[in-house]
This record gives C-alpha cells, structure tokens and sequence, in this order.
C-alpha cells in the first residue's frame, strides 16, 4: 500500500511515523513545502514541492495517480495544502486522515478520517449508538515537553529561513519570520514567569463570588477564522462582554488567555476598555496562568467560540455554551439557548451522555501519546490504532513467518513426544 505524508506537527513525529509505516511493509512518500520540512524528512520518497499554491491541486493529483496513494495523512486539516488535498483525495477516491492535538488532553493525540475539529465525521447518533468499552486505566500519562517543542520549531523556522529561497513560493499558514517568532517565544518565557508570580493570590478573590469562564483561543487559530462567524479574538470579547452586559446578572466574567498564545498577544488594555464602555469595571478579570482545572470546577459555565477547552469543561460537569462551530456541539452537552439566556439559567450537562461520549472519543480517534514526548509509546499505540480501524495491514509476509515458526514449534513438540 502506498501512503502519501503533507505536513506534519513540528519535528520528528511524521519522520518516525514513515519509518514505522516502512516497517510495516508501506511504501511510504513524503512531499515537502518548506526547509523545515525537509530538516525533518528521511524517507528515500522524499521530494520537494517547489511550485505555487495554485498549481498544487493539479501536481497532487498527478502524484496520486502516478504513485498509486491510497492514504494520504496531514496534521492540521485547515492549512491551505492540506484543505486542497482533502478535496483532491475526494476527487480521486484517496483516503485522506488528519492529525490534530488531543480532544482530551493531556496524554492524548487526536487522528480522524475525513477532518478533525469542525470536519470532524462525529455525530450524536454515534454516541447515541456506542456502547462503551475503553477502559481508561490503560491510559499513559505523557509529558507535554514545552522545551522540546520550541527546540524543533526554533530548527524548523531556521531551516526554513535558510532554504527561503529555494522554496519562493511557499504560502505558510501563520506567520514565518524566524525573528519575530524567536522574540515572541522569548517573550511568552519571561510572561510566564511574570503571571506566576502577579497571579498567586487571584483565585482566591475570584472565587469568593460566581464567575462565568471565557477561554480565550490563540489570535490565529484555524478554528475561528475556518469554523466560526468571528473576525477576530477581540470580536469574540465584545460580543460576549455586550450580553454579559444586557444579562444584568451578579456573577463576574473571567476571561483566561491561551498559554500557547502568551508571547503573541495581550488583550489586557483592550478588554479594560471594552469594560469601561460597557459599565464593567471591576466585573471582568483577566487571567493568564491560573490552574484550569480549578477555575472549571468552580465556574457557574463557560463560554468559548469552539475550543476543545469545553471537553475539559465536560469533564468538571461545567455547562457549556459554543458561539462557533464544533464537532462537540450537541444536546446534551452544550447549552442550546441564546447567549443571553445561557447567562441568566445555564442548561445543566448531561452526565451520562458526557461519560458516553468521552468512551466514544477515546475508542475513535484518540490516540494515547505525544507529537513531542515519549515517540515510542505514541507510534506504537499509533499502529495498534491504524491496524485495528483497517486503515492499514499487517504485512502477509509476517503473518507468513509466524505461521512457518507455529509449524516448526509444532514439528519439534511432536518429535520430543514421540
């Protein structure tokens, strides 16, 4: 069988994946659209796209035939090339897979057929259906590996510095400057120390009164420019401060940064601002590193666009409300009234239903491991997944040399008893 790999998370994980895949008995191609790419691609079917976004629905499609892919995988399915080729895999009857962060994380990685996210094939009536059968116990606990993590991007965004030239027509789905990247990782360092130490004694004043949670999704996330009616994270505060406002309720709003975006943002002076216009100063908190944890298990309800923070929130029992367009989005477990009544009388989770549907998501694409820590755990969990779903085959001349070694056990079991 042959599997085509786009892009993959940052590092090694999809240089692994092709060699466990190659051991596996899959011929295994490889393209690359940046010098980051290339850094963390071996397989001798490597080759470099080196042409226009434009032309690269026409060259996938000629690969594919050329090649005879039957799988193609991607992490992130909103990139541009990844969106061209979901659509060039429906065309050509290819199968198209796409990696993602863990719906549930930590300790998890997320792999759907067809789209993650809001792509995400997961309807109701699968829950509805399912009968569970994972068993969480089995379950690795896996270290997150911030340090690991910027070590690869910062090689990533170097090599793609250095080989800019050859790849001129590369189109990068966030910003690809290594400078200001470098700084703004350098920055989230120095906040991060800053916010643990300015936020020390701020859940306990906020938790002497009901507070409603707002976390916050990085400034460019796929999800809300892709899955969402919102222009912008500071088109999200407004609205959301605009129904806090007209709701006229007691409790306070706490609105969390996202720690991924910690050196890339801050919304500090415009949600003061906004607070002042609206009359709701002193209701509104801004917070960057308080224990999420916590802040869900003692929130009166949580308000996002479509972050996969709401799993979490399932998880502490808090009622949740979607102002975007999630795969999670359902009777059951969000809220299904307007904003404005969420406020005042928040829908109550359904608890059995919201155990039902985190065994489904475990047994469906939720795979135990990292992208940045522990790769041997995670790949091999990996292809116990891609065997068990059919998505890949054990080699017949494996199972040909298991049944030659039975027989021979077989053979001298009898000779001895004879």
């Amino acid at each position: 069988m042959a599997v085509l790999l786009l892009q993959g998370p940052l590092g090694s994980f999809f240089e692994n994946f092709a060699s466990r895949l190659e051991e596996s008995g899959q011929t295994i191609f490889k393209i690359n659209f940046n010098g980051g790419d290339c850094l963390f691609s071996s397989s001798s079917n490597s080759y470099n796209y080196l042409s226009s976004l434009d032309d690269w629905p026409g060259f996938l499609e000629s690969f594919i035939a050329c090649h005879g892919i039957s799988q193609v995988f991607v992490y992130g399915d909103c990139r541009a090339y990844h969106q061209i080729a979901k659509v060039v895999c429906l065309k050509t009857g290819t199968r198209y897979h796409a990696f993602e962060e863990g719906y549930l994380r930590p300790n998890y990685i997320t792999l759907e057929e067809g789209g993650v996210n809001g792509h995400s094939p997961i309807q109701r009536r699968m829950i509805e259906l399912y009968e569970p059968a994972h068993n969480p116990l089995n379950e690795a606990e896996v270290d997150g590996n911030f340090s690991t993590r910027a070590i690869v991007g910062a090689l990533y965004y170097i090599s793609g510095l250095l080989l800019a030239l050859r790849f001129k027509d590369y189109h990068h789905h966030r910003s690809f400057n290594l400078f200001s990247e470098g700084f703004c990782w350098l920055r989230a360092g120095f906040r991060k120390q800053l916010y643990r130490a300015s936020e020390l004694t701020k859940f306990k004043q906020i938790e002497k009164q009901p507070f409603f949670l707002i976390p916050l999704q990085v400034h460019n996330d796929a999800q809300i420019e892709h899955h969402s009616k919102f222009e912008s994270i500071e088109a999200f505060i407004t609205e959301v401060l605009a129904s806090y406002k007209e709701s006229s309720i007691d409790a306070a709003l706490v609105i969390k940064h996202h720690p991924m975006d910690r050196g890339h943002s801050h919304y500090g002076k415009f949600i003061h601002a906004e607070a002042v216009r609206f009359g709701l100063v002193g209701k509104v908190y801004y917070v960057h590193d308080l224990h999420l944890p916590s802040l869900l298990k003692a929130c009166e309800g949580v308000v996002t666009i479509n972050s996969t923070t709401a799993l979490q929130a399932f998880y502490h029992g808090a009622s949740v409300k979607v102002l975007g367009n999630a795969f999670f989005d359902m009777r059951g477990l969000t809220d299904t009234q307007a904003l404005n009544g969420f406020w005042q009388a928040p829908e109550p989770l359904d608890t059995v239903f919201a155990d039902r549907f985190k065994s489904y998501l475990l047994d469906h694409g939720q795979i135990n491991g990292s992208f940045y820590g522990n790769q041997k755990l995670t790949l091999d969990n990996l292809m116990a997944h891609l065997i068990e779903k059919n998505i890949i085959y054990k080699p017949v001349v494996v199972e040909a040399q298991q049944s030659a070694q039975s027989t021979l056990v077989q053979d001298i079991a009898v000779e001895l008893a004879g």
